[in-house]
């Protein structure tokens, strides 16, 4: 915190002190709509125009407002997208490390770090959790995380499906989530939520506030937060071993053994949104947020036979000696808990205006950083022995940004069509990772690691390094950085009443692997008022990130013959181990994205658009197969120099692993009639995405389930349809979310489990008590629906009784009933 109160400071002397010398990068502080925005909506993602509606954009682009995302049960934003963006998926994953509380989202099917996160225009910054989950199309990802926004603070979503990275630099090869912030000067709400779900579990109570103050007379100050407790759910069942172990009479068997559900969590969020009027040329604005999480799931169940705590270890040299097993810790087995505290800062302040002669200017600075502490409970270092603590701070991670904009527009007149738009600017950025070692015991190889065993002259060991999640050592601790500056300019506007058209070019370099162009062309001709076909054609890009450049996840255990420490894990691509096996330096990942659709508008109220994507991505990152180092390779590393290399029992690293291809169609349908005294909304949404490998390097090829996984673990067809109304006094919201088939593939066919479509119903009724208060009872899925029940004996051995990847969840049905006071 103190770095950001220290950078934060500078940002904010150095734009103090400058003048209209300065450029222009968007129009981050537009009007936030209130409810009822429309694709009337004047939009500023994707494009340098202010004068341009969702409707009339050569794009699609998909306007929520800041009502529509309060008309929920849910607080995180992760699950607010899913039901509103049907190319978006989100799962909830239960024991996957750091994926559980910085929850990766998928956009038209590829990662999270493949969809450029904005907030108020400006560029967001990464989670620190570097996603070494197991789950393919994810894994090996470094995205935003969502949770840290409240769905209080935002005035205006605009979701563009569409590769941007001519316009805004890597990482917009999905398309681009800009969260507009709410801009009111007075006013304010305030909304308390509780909800459970129908088994009784996962009390959830939410707490959200808004207020606007003046700033002056020529400026505001928009101040919202939240507060968001959540219980666990546990909708597993007893692991077969655990209950054969009670019905044998062995005392202090967890039960349930292992749970599969939603992590206990707590959260506190703020944001604030703030500019002041210089002059009637000029403008200065700031924003950011402070958001601190906490959150403990479960790990896998230690069956006390079949693990480490039965293993009967020597205390002396002398045979018949003494001995001890975690046994005596330990009768029944134990569940590690692991947990993460997660805090999200970031500040942003800037100047914007516009000359006499229509030239505009935004000049910026902004920094954000993402800070991820683990810990582990109710675990130990088994190398340690019975004297093992059985609690762990096995480390930390965080991630910094810090940018700088300079951007301009001016218009061009061509004779008597409105102008065109030329745009142009700079950028500099510089991103740090940084991994702080754990506590010592977290990852120290203790003295029962390996010694022979007097009684029979053979060696024995017990693991190194807090069970279930090892600690991060000194050597995987480090900072790295690095940074990149871009130029880029772009031209668009109406040549004619009818046609419409775009151009963009931009060049950045980058301190760690050099130089990359794109560019963008988008058109749009209106044959009439009612009918319009648009289209694009863009290059696109994602550099990889330092964290996937550097982190590490390495586990130590000891060579049963030798005695010799043993490493298996991943390991960065650098790393001299990772080189031996063809590890390159990591390259950019590349695409060329086509699209084209039309756009049907009969009236006002009505817009049906229908778009067609065709992405082709090329050298994407990923983690490699596992590398299982023989005696002979380990020799020979030793004999290269190659400092560890001869420690390495299994390597694996991030590399340019595979080419894909995502295709699919969008279809989108808002109707909006009067209905008794009030109006309503009809919403149809539908999406179909197909992802292919199309080449994948020798590193993955053998990897059966990765590779159909990534084409095949999300649903292809996903949609929803929905109903609003808003009266004088009643308000009621439905909406029925599909979700097509999906496959969790195994290692061999007899492995996977396919799971079918399902329909998941939300509702919720309100009522306006007064002009200040209105009350609201509602239900997600409201039919407490259930994914497939697990079919395959390896999975219920573990105690999962539904599918655990469920794109819908595995927790049923949630009741809620929310108040929410205007003033």
């Amino acid at each position: 915190m103190k770095k950001l109160l220290r950078t934060s400071g500078s940002i904010i002397a150095v734009l103090a002190g400058m003048s209209a010398a300065a450029a222009f990068a968007q129009d981050n502080a537009k009007e936030a709509p209130g409810p009822g925005a429309s694709q009337g909506e004047i939009v500023v993602t994707g494009t340098r125009r202010n004068d341009l509606k969702a409707a009339d954009s050569a794009q699609p682009i998909d306007i929520i407002t800041g009502a529509e995302l309060l008309e929920k049960g849910t607080a995180d934003m992760n699950d607010l997208l899913r039901t509103e963006v049907p190319s978006l998926n989100v799962q909830r994953l239960v024991s996957n490390d750091g994926a559980v509380f910085t929850r990766p989202f998928s956009l038209r099917g590829l990662p999270p770090d493949q969809t450029l996160v904005l907030v108020n225009g400006k560029r967001r910054h990464r989670g620190a959790t570097v996603q070494f989950t197991n789950v393919p199309y994810i894994r090996g990802s470094q995205g935003p995380d969502l949770s840290a926004i409240p769905s209080i603070a935002i005035g205006q979503l605009e979701v563009l499906r569409d590769g941007a990275s001519a316009l805004y630099g890597s990482d917009a090869i999905a398309g681009v989530l800009n969260f507009g912030l709410r801009r009111d000067r007075e006013g304010g709400l305030l909304i308390a939520r509780y909800g459970q779900f129908y088994k009784g579990d996962g009390e959830d109570f939410l707490v959200q506030g808004n207020v606007g103050l003046p700033f002056t007379d020529a400026g505001f100050v928009n101040i919202s937060g939240e507060y968001v407790n959540a219980s666990t759910t546990s909708r597993g069942i007893q692991r077969p071993d655990a209950q054969a172990l009670i019905d044998a009479g062995v005392q202090d068997v967890p039960v349930p053994a292992q749970r599969w559900g939603n992590p206990e969590s707590e959260a506190a969020r703020i944001f604030v949104n703030a500019g002041i009027e210089l002059s009637e040329e000029m403008e200065f604005y700031t924003f950011g947020n402070y958001s601190w999480s906490r959150g403990t799931t479960a790990f896998f169940y230690r069956n006390p036979d079949a693990s480490f705590i039965s293993t009967s270890i020597p205390l002396t040299n002398t045979p018949g000696g003494q001995r001890f097993s975690f046994r005596q810790l330990f009768p029944g087995g134990f569940t590690p808990d692991f947990g993460a505290t997660v805090t999200d800062a970031a500040l942003a302040a800037g100047l914007k205006g516009e000359f006499s002669s229509g030239l505009t200017y935004d000049l910026s600075a902004s920094y954000g950083q993402n800070h991820a502490s683990y810990r582990i409970e109710n675990t130990v270092n088994p190398s340690l022995g019975l004297a093992s603590p059985t609690s762990f701070k096995p480390g930390q991670l965080e991630q910094r940004e810090l940018a700088f904009n300079l951007d301009l527009t001016y218009p061009i007149a061509i004779g008597t069509s409105d102008p065109l738009t030329l745009a142009g600017g700079l950028e500099y950025r510089r991103e740090t990772y940084e991994i702080t070692a754990g506590d010592i015991a977290s990852w120290q190889v203790g003295p029962f690691a390996s010694v022979i065993d007097p009684d029979t002259g053979n060696r024995v060991g017990l693991p190194v390094g807090s069970n279930g999640f090892p600690g991060f050592s000194p050597i995987q601790a480090g900072e790295f950085a690095r940074s990149n500056w871009a130029a880029y300019t772009s031209l668009e506007g109406n040549l004619t009443d009818a046609l419409q058209f775009g151009l963009a070019g931009r060049y950045e370099n980058y301190s760690d692997f050099g130089s990359k162009f794109t560019w963008k062309i988008n058109g749009r001709y209106d044959f009439s008022d009612v009918f319009a076909v648009r289209g694009s054609v863009n290059t696109g890009f994602r550099a990889p990130t330092p964290g996937q450049s550097n982190a590490s996840q390495v586990q130590t255990n000891i060579d049963s013959i030798t005695g010799a420490p043993l490493t298996a894990g991943i390991i960065a691509p650098n790393n001299p181990v990772a080189q031996f096996f063809g590890a390159t330096p990591l390259r950019p990942e590349n695409s060329f994205n086509v699209a084209g659709g039309i756009v049907v508008k009969p009236s006002n109220r009505i817009t049906f658009t229908l778009d067609y994507f065709n992405i082709k991505v090329e050298d994407r990152i990923a983690v490699s197969g596992n590398f299982n180092l023989t005696p002979a390779q380990r020799a020979q590393l030793a004999a290269l120099g190659i400092p560890g290399g001869d420690s390495f029992q299994q390597v694996s690293f991030f590399t340019n692993s595979f080419d894909s291809r995502t295709q699919g169609v969008d279809a989108v349908l808002t109707v909006g009639f009067d209905l008794g005294d009030g109006k309503a909304t009809l919403g149809l949404n539908g999406n179909y995405t197909k992802t292919d490998v199309i080449k994948a390097s020798p590193v993955i090829t053998a990897d059966r389930e990765r590779l159909l996984e990534l084409e095949g673990f999300v649903p292809k067809w996903k949609g929803n349809a929905s109903f609003t109304y808003a009266g004088e006094r009643f308000g009621f919201v439905a909406r029925a979310n599909y979700y097509g088939k999906w496959t969790d593939y195994g290692a061999a066919p007899a492995a996977d489990q396919t799971g079918g479509a399902e329909l998941l119903v939300d509702l919720e009724l309100s009522y306006k008590v007064s002009d200040m208060l209105k009350l609201a009872v509602g239900g997600e899925n409201i039919f407490d629906n259930y994914p497939d029940v697990e079919a395959r004996q390896s999975q219920i051995n573990n105690g999962i009784r539904y599918l655990r990847f469920a794109p819908t969840g595995f927790n049923g049905g949630f009741w809620y009933v929310r108040a929410t006071a205007s003033f």
